[in-house]
């Protein structure tokens, strides 16, 4: 997992999914947004490269979440964030439009989400 960090951008090599800081002048310069999450959502840099990680971690053809390590590291990730590890997967899938086949199965996602 190559993980590419600047001053105002996260991104991965494995995954499409970034993170970028705001530079506008206003209350929210210096937070982070995470591609995944709902734009109202603010990050400091570290929940950000968290955020690249979780996604990394789900996506990843060459990670399986099926060991016991993985499926913990990823829940602690999740836990940075604020979410429970089914939500970010639930979102990250949405994203990807892999529920997109399934219509109950996308309801039954969105059900789950819990964005705080």
């Amino acid at each position: 997992m190559a993980i590419q960090v600047s001053e105002w951008l996260v991104t991965s090599d494995l995954v499409d999914e970034a993170a970028f800081r705001i530079d506008v002048p206003g209350p929210d310069r210096g937070t982070w947004i995470l591609s995944y999450l709902p734009t109202h959502r603010r990050l400091s840099r570290d929940q950000a490269l968290v955020g690249v990680r979780l996604a990394e971690l789900i996506l990843s053809e060459f990670v399986s979440l099926n060991s016991e390590s993985d499926l913990l590291v990823a829940r602690l990730y999740a836990e940075e964030l604020e979410l429970e590890l089914t939500d970010a997967m639930c979102l990250l899938a949405l994203r990807g439009g892999e529920f997109r086949a399934s219509e109950f199965e996308s309801r039954n996602c969105v059900a789950q989400q819990v964005i705080r």
